[in-house]
């Protein structure tokens, strides 16, 4: 199912603002902007910080509920809620329990004061997976496919209800879909800070016992040199038609990859850069461009286009750019280089039998 884009109240410009805990500059991108609720991808200037996708109200100035998903410790992704108030003078570092009513019932938020006027759900005690369960089942309630309901905050104290008035479906599947990006942003840009901090941290599989008073390691006048650096990753999985392959690099928060199967074809694909049905040209270098047709994707939320040959893998593989232009004016250029070892086990991986 998809709408029309006067139905799509996103905006992908970043923005700077200062953030709400602290004076610390920040960064926001904004995927929807509506009423009651908003998605945007939270990147803080703060090594200590994590980024994160934010569903959040937009309905009140000076209060908000925001639910957010950010990646821990082994890739795995961790939900938080975090509640705000301009007028509260909480204690430090005390805990409460909010609740919220969904779908299932009332489902309970062990929450911490982080400040005079936040609560934040990071209370060591509760394992992750919990969390990822509590709050989903309030994300999943507001964005109900059938009927989304409205979001009802209860509080321990005397602070009154809060409640958030519920989207239509229109709005949900919108909402829905913008937090689906956002998240694969958010992976993207977890996968090129690792890249980035992988470069410069020295690592070693042995223990200090097997390592200890051993000199280190000399490099073989026979070795063989050291590939490119490359931001281009390869990675397999199984998704629900079967075996895929996947080969695909990041420039800022736009990613630009491509995907293919045993006995299928090839198929290009883009995020956070194009909006509804689209025509791009793919073109490395000065070498023969390739034109395709792409629509966004129900299943990943990215923009695919087919029609693809391999003979543009080829022209990657030893190429210095791939760029993607859209019939729009709409562009990413990102480098090729090292890629090659990325797209040969891309190539090997889809044309086994």
């Amino acid at each position: 199912m998809r709408l029309s884009n006067h139905l799509k109240p996103i905006a992908l410009g970043l923005s700077a603002f200062l953030a709400v805990t602290g004076c610390a500059a920040a960064s926001e991108t904004s995927y929807y902007s509506g009423k009651p609720w908003e998605v945007v991808l939270h990147v803080p200037e703060a090594q200590n910080e994590r980024p994160y996708c934010a569903f959040r109200t937009s309905l009140w100035e000076t209060r908000s509920i925001s639910i957010e998903k950010m990646i821990v410790a082994g890739d795995e992704m961790a939900t938080a809620l975090r509640v705000r108030k301009e007028s509260w003078q909480l204690p430090g570092n005390q805990t409460t329990t909010v609740g919220a009513y969904t779908l299932i019932g009332m489902v309970e938020v062990p929450m911490k004061s982080i400040g005079k006027q936040e609560l934040y759900s990071d209370v060591p005690a509760v394992p992750v997976l919990q969390y990822n369960i509590v709050i989903g089942a309030m994300l999943n309630s507001v964005l109900a496919a059938r009927q989304p309901q409205p979001l009802t905050i209860k509080f321990s104290g005397d602070e009154p209800l809060w409640t958030v008035p519920e989207l239509d479906r229109f709005q949900a599947f919108e909402m829905n879909d913008a937090f689906k990006r956002c998240g694969l942003d958010l992976r993207g840009l977890h996968s090129k800070t690792e890249q980035d901090d992988s470069s410069q941290e020295v690592t070693s599989p042995f223990g200090a016992a097997s390592s200890a008073g051993q000199p280190p390691a000399q490099p073989s006048a026979s070795s063989q040199p050291l590939a490119a650096p490359s931001d281009w990753e390869f990675y397999t999985r199984d998704e629900d038609w079967g075996h895929a392959c996947f080969a695909q690099t990041h420039h800022g928060i736009v990613m630009v990859g491509f995907m293919a199967s045993p006995g299928k074809g090839l198929v290009g694909f883009v995020s956070s850069l194009f909006s509804g049905d689209t025509r791009a040209t793919w073109h490395v270098d000065d070498k023969p461009a390739y034109v395709s047709d792409g629509g966004e994707s129900d299943y990943f939320g990215w923009h695919e286009f087919g029609q693809l040959p391999t003979e543009l893998l080829e022209q990657m593989s030893t190429g210095k750019e791939l760029a993607v232009t859209g019939a729009k004016g709409e562009r990413i250029a990102v480098s090729l280089r090292g890629a090659s070892s990325s797209i040969l086990k891309f190539k090997e991986c889809f044309e086994k039998p």
